[in-house]
């Protein structure tokens, strides 16, 4: 029977877990995780693979657009006036930016059918996209203040579109989807809401319960005018 397979060193274990969600509800799939010889393997075998293959590559392309370009920015992307958290959701809106374009770009390059190792396709079929954001890395400023953060935020949300709505749980899709790219890049309970709005790449955000004051200073100062408080 065939089967599909992804693959990973064991220190992205996270990933393969990350992929291997897409295929929690699939039917008629059989999927396992395992380890050998330090790499992380997902196996999955059954009628319904086809559209579980879909899922899972675009799980993929998710960890490689947004996991993989986070450790490469933030090697190199460390501006000066920008405490943590700020650098953190500046991160997250360089990857949210352009994420649309690039996820179809990784996704072409996962087509491909037998083994899928996802470090492998990072360093040899991901080069161009690795060179390039680099050249984005170079473009940013070496120095901010609070006003040039502000304004070059949004530059980067300024296209974006779609709507979020943020629940005392966590960020959901207009689809009512839980979402969960934050986890790509690490978790930090502080900051795990807020990066998972910049990631969502929405360009409108629907409190449906009331946030906390760090959240709700956020959102007033990076999405004003896009953004709902329920009263």
């Amino acid at each position: 029977m065939e089967q599909m397979v992804f693959s990973e060193a064991e220190a992205g274990c996270r990933y393969i877990a990350y992929i291997a969600g897409a295929l929690a509800n699939a039917r008629g799939v059989c999927a396992e995780i395992c380890a050998a010889d330090g790499r992380i393997y997902l196996r999955a075998r059954g009628e319904g693979l086809a559209a579980a293959e879909k899922a899972a590559c675009e799980r993929a392309a998710e960890v490689l657009g947004i996991g993989y370009k986070y450790a490469a920015l933030s090697r190199l992307v460390r501006p000066a006036g920008l405490g943590r958290e700020e650098r953190e959701i500046l991160l997250a809106a360089m990857i949210a930016a352009d994420f649309p374009p690039e996820r179809r770009y990784i996704l072409a390059r996962l087509q491909t059918g037998g083994e899928r190792a996802v470090d492998g396709v990072y360093r040899f079929r991901l080069q161009t996209l690795r060179k390039k954001w680099e050249s984005v890395a170079a473009c940013v400023p070496a120095v901010f203040t609070r006003g040039r953060l502000e304004e070059f935020m949004r530059y980067l949300l300024g296209g974006s579109r779609g709507k979020v709505f943020v629940k005392k749980d966590g960020v959901y899709d207009s689809r009512c989807r839980k979402l969960r790219r934050a986890c790509l890049i690490g978790s930090d309970p502080r900051l795990d809401t807020l990066r998972e709005i910049v990631l969502s790449g929405a360009g409108k955000v629907e409190c449906l319960a009331p946030p906390c004051a760090a959240e709700e200073n956020f959102l007033r100062r990076y999405y004003a005018g896009r953004v709902g408080f329920s009263s």
